[in-house]
């Protein structure tokens, strides 16, 4: 990449691109991504293989990590100099990035219990997974949308050999980010692509509609749904979400203004704009959660591991008693 280009990007954006390349991650830190499926017995060879992708199993460190460049944007020191910093000391064999992430990282882990509670609602819902534990690779595809095409199409032609080497044949994603690349965006990039990809939601909201299984709430509670934005307009998942939280008992939904919500859904400010525009996330978080607070709702539902820090982040800031959850964990306990 060339002096000017590096001037003109992010760093940020740099940065996860080297951590994709390199550590197939979002942040670079070395941790097994099996660890969070240990005692599920997830087998390598199944009709269905779960894509767990990053986000969930590593937002608990991005989380202190923009805590930190918080910290040191007031010291006067820029992504760009931090990230500069971590690879001097990487080359000395100190994983600076790493050390402060886990540091930093929050005790309550929101995010990872998503991961356990998408394989229990999906097998008591009758489907039986697979996952590729220490093979699944990133799906790359914050190097799509910070425009560094040509890595990313390299990036998918080697992840499509992978899953085919391993008799891959059906998807079904989590991460709505992971889940519109492996869906939308490979195909644009890698010849004959040829693999079945669901979103976990779609899942749910077929099988629910055929189970005998009832969810339940353990109280009555009034909710709102916030759509992400890589589900509602990228791969059009509206009805499905409304649809699961509709089929559980106890529960009443409510909705923002039409113009607010579905396809038309305000943006919550996350998914790495906090990263290079903090001030403007920010504004962008505190007006949506405005507008989801001010229908009564007490719990705000969402499915993305970027909306739920981002929304969990601003609602402590304005009404403590609100609570954020993710859809996905809601209905698992609504199924016990």
């Amino acid at each position: 990449m060339s002096k000017a280009a590096m001037k003109i990007i992010p760093a940020g954006h740099i940065y996860v691109k080297e951590n994709v390349l390199q550590k197939s991650n979002l942040t670079g830190i070395s941790e097994s991504k099996a660890l969070w499926a240990k005692e599920l017995g997830l087998p390598k060879k199944a009709e269905y293989i779960f894509f767990a992708g990053c986000g969930y199993q590593q937002m608990k460190y991005i989380e202190g990590m923009m805590g930190a460049l918080k910290s040191a944007g007031k010291m006067g020191l820029s992504i760009g100099k931090v990230t500069g910093i971590s690879k001097v000391f990487g080359k000395v064999g100190i994983d600076l990035t790493g050390i402060t992430a886990k540091v930093t990282a929050s005790k309550e882990d929101p995010y990872t219990p998503v991961l356990v509670s998408s394989v229990n609602v999906l097998r008591k819902l009758g489907i039986e997974l697979g996952y590729m534990h220490e093979d699944e690779p990133c799906c790359g595809s914050p190097m799509y949308y910070a425009g560094f095409e040509s890595d990313y199409a390299n990036h998918a032609q080697k992840n499509y050999e992978l899953f085919k080497s391993a008799g891959i044949k059906r998807l079904i994603g989590l991460v709505p980010g992971c889940t519109s690349a492996l869906k939308n965006v490979y195909p644009k990039y890698v010849k004959g692509y040829d693999l079945g990809v669901q979103h976990v939601l779609e899942v749910i909201a077929e099988r629910l509609k055929e189970s005998v299984v009832k969810p339940k709430a353990k109280e009555k509670v009034k909710v709102i749904y916030h759509d992400p934005c890589q589900l509602s307009r990228y791969l059009q998942i509206i009805g499905e979400p409304r649809e699961i939280i509709k089929a559980i008992e106890g529960v009443e939904l409510v909705e923002p203004d039409p113009e607010q919500c579905g396809k038309w859904s305000t943006c919550c400010g996350g998914g790495g704009l906090e990263a290079t525009h903090p001030e403007l996330s920010e504004r962008i978080g505190m007006r949506r959660v405005e507008e989801l607070v001010k229908t009564g709702a007490t719990v705000i539902l969402s499915n993305c591991p970027a909306c739920d820090l981002q929304l969990t982040r601003i609602v402590k800031k304005l009404d403590p008693n609100i609570k954020v959850l993710d859809l996905i964990r809601f209905l698992d306990e609504a199924l016990s």
